[in-house]
Parts: structure tokens; C-alpha cells; sequence
């Protein structure tokens, strides 16, 4: 692993220094341009990509078609949700072949989101939302053949944001009896509302195994196999109320805000409801690849994710009286009273899982 750095830093000289040197020399004896500067293939610039090249680099772009389900559980309910993801993903590998060393990154993002979700009120279909990741993993051939392939360890990081849209999480923004408006001639009280996209964020650390295979030139197979002992879970989720709006609260309140008296809302959140907690679980994925060109590859494989855990839910709840008549003289005078209380729901179930297909071009020297 000690050699990747220097190794890149020798690759970024040989590139520098040669090129320097042409200069020179064009100045000197004028010989063709083209000549000097241009090769057929990038890997023959500075002789990369030879048998005695101790590094190796690997680059490209992935399409990962992909199903998707989840589940949280809060005080408001539990909501599951299924979707079919495309998620686009480019990808880095470098090798150290002296030492059977590697490190690797990715980063992906959804570009088009569908499915279904069921939440404690309603249900409905997902048209949007987001899905992202990132991280890296360095890893050590322990059985290795000094030319990429054998079978070691691996340990990395990797960011998942999991947040297809199951309903936004609503709630009211009034902090006092003085953002409650009413008429003075019915009593019935205005409540102001927002609403927010659930999002969800974990942070993971992986612990595994892989292994890669050349054969014979023209095909390689490369697997991994890596537990998640821990990951940090927050965010929001909107599992409460994804019906509230201001529009529908001008109006006399539904059960399960209505009071006895006028019809007007009696309870409802205060605030989003902040999810903070940790999982557990494991991600593995496989590929085989053909080599139709000896720096391209197009690889096929499979992916799987799966994570559960429990989180504690917060929020505030605003309790809200009815304004009365004070004189008794048919006109509602008195605000009404407003009583703000903050909530925790602890050990909240969840569950993700995420797999698919991939495919993946690959550009190498």
C-alpha cells in the first residue's frame, strides 16, 4: 500500500519530464511535431501499461438498474415504500502490483425514481426523490499473483442517502397563540402549515472480502463481500401527516385534529420529525467481465444492500384550544390558548434493501 503514492507521483513525472524534453529537442533539431507529442493509445505515452508496470489504473462509468425497499416505524405509524431506480455511478481502481494493494472509489445518483409507498394515513406512487452514494475502499490481496489478481481484505466508507419520496412530513409552523388566527364570528382558528421531503442519511463502515481472477487475457470474475458492523442513521422521514396543507386546514378540522367544540384543529406536530440512530447489515456484489480490447473492458454483475437498525424519532406537538367569548356577547374575543411540547420516541425499527443489476465500461492501463 506504501507504494500507490509514489508510484502515482513517478506516473506523473514520467508524463511531465519527457514531455519537457520534446519540447526541447523540437527546439533544437525541429523534428515532426506530431512525433514528438501524439501516440495512438494514452497507456504509450511514457511505456504505461507494460507487463514490468508495478501500478495499475482503472476508470469508468456504471448504470445500475436497481429495486429498492424500506421501512421506518415512528410514533405517526410505520411507512414501507418499493421502488425501481436508475442510478448512473462512475468508479476508480488503482492497483499496486508489488504489493497486491488496491484502492478503489465510487459515487453514484439516481436519475429517475418510481414505485409505491404505505404510510399510517394514506398511501400513493413515488415519481421522485433521491438516491446517492459515495466512498472508497482500500483492500490487500493476501493470496495474490503480483499482477491484480488473488483474494484479501478490504476495509472503507461509503455515504448512502436512501430517500425516495414517501410523502412529505407536515406540519405546523405557529409557535404561539399569536400565529393562530380565528373568526371572531365563528371561532373557527386558521393554523399556518409547511411540510418537508423525508431524507435520510447513513454513514457506514465496511469490513469484507474480496477477490478478482484474470483468465487468460480475455475474461476476469471479481466478487466482495463486506459486513456493515456499524452505521450512524439520521435524518427526517415523513411518516406522520403527508396530507396537512394550509388549504385544508382553513376550514372546519378532520379527526384526528378536530375538537368537540368548533371543528377546529386541537393537536398537531410542530416540527419535522428528526430520525437519529444506528444499523447494522451487509453489501456484496459480482461481476464478470470481457476484455474486447486489451485497455477496455465491459463488465456484467449484480448488486446487493441490506441495512436495519432502530432510530429515535423527535419532535414538538402543538396542543390548540378553541377561542372563547369572554363577555358573552355572540363575538369569540379571547385567543385561543396554544401549548407547545416536545416528544421522543425511542428504539424505532427500520430496515433498507437495495440490489440489482449493473453494467459497467471500463477503460484500464
Amino acid at each position: 500500500m506504501s507504494r500507490l503514492v509514489p508510484s502515482i507521483a513517478a506516473v506523473m513525472a514520467a508524463v511531465i519530464f519527457p514531455t519537457c524534453a520534446a519540447a526541447a529537442d523540437w527546439a533544437m533539431d525541429e523534428p515532426d511535431l506530431r512525433g514528438a507529442f501524439y501516440s495512438g493509445d494514452p497507456k504509450d505515452w511514457t511505456e504505461l501499461g507494460d507487463q514490468t508496470d508495478t501500478v495499475a489504473f482503472e476508470f469508468g462509468l456504471r448504470y445500475w438498474y436497481s429495486w429498492g425497499a424500506q421501512s421506518f416505524s415512528t410514533s405517526g405509524g410505520t411507512t414501507t415504500a418499493n421502488d425501481q431506480s436508475h442510478i448512473g455511478e462512475m468508479h476508480l481502481r488503482i492497483e499496486d502490483h508489488s504489493t497486491n494493494t488496491y484502492a478503489k472509489a465510487l459515487a453514484g445518483y439516481s436519475v429517475a425514481i418510481s414505485g409505491d409507498y404505505s404510510g399510517p394515513l394514506v398511501s400513493g406512487t413515488t415519481s421522485d426523490g433521491q438516491i446517492g452514494y459515495i466512498g472508497a475502499d482500500l483492500g490487500w490481496n493476501a493470496f495474490g499473483d503480483n499482477n491484480g489478481s488473488g483474494v484479501g481484505a478490504l476495509v472503507g466508507y461509503q455515504y448512502w442517502n436512501n430517500s425516495p419520496n414517501t410523502g412529505r412530513n407536515s406540519f405546523t409552523t405557529a409557535t404561539s397563540a399569536a400565529d393562530i388566527t380565528y373568526d371572531p364570528a365563528t371561532g373557527q382558528t386558521f393554523v399556518p402549515g409547511d411540510s418537508a421531503p423525508n431524507h435520510v442519511d447513513i454513514h457506514m463502515l465496511r469490513l469484507g472480502v474480496q477477490g478478482k481472477a484474470n483468465l487468460g487475457g480475455f475474461f476476469d470474475i471479481t466478487a466482495e463481500l463486506a459486513a456493515v458492523p456499524y452505521s450512524k442513521v439520521s435524518g427526517v422521514v415523513g411518516v406522520d401527516d403527508p396530507t396537512f396543507s394550509t388549504a385544508e386546514y382553513a376550514g372546519p378540522a378532520q379527526l384526528p385534529y378536530a375538537s368537540v367544540a368548533n371543528g377546529n384543529i386541537a393537536s398537531i406536530r410542530s416540527s419535522t420529525t428528526a430520525i437519529d440512530g444506528w444499523g447494522y447489515g451487509a453489501m456484496a456484489e459480482a461481476w464478470v467481465g470481457m476484455h474486447p480490447t486489451e485497455n477496455i473492458t465491459f463488465r456484467l454483475g449484480g448488486r446487493a444492500w441490506y441495512l436495519q437498525g432502530t432510530v429515535d424519532a423527535t419532535y414538538t406537538a402543538a396542543q390548540i384550544g378553541d377561542p372563547s367569548d369572554a363577555d358573552l356577547d355572540g363575538t369569540y374575543d379571547t385567543a385561543p390558548v396554544f401549548v407547545n411540547q416536545g416528544f421522543i420516541s425511542i428504539a424505532n425499527p427500520f430496515s433498507l434493501f437495495r440490489y440489482g443489476l449493473l453494467a459497467e465500461l471500463t477503460y484500464s492501463f
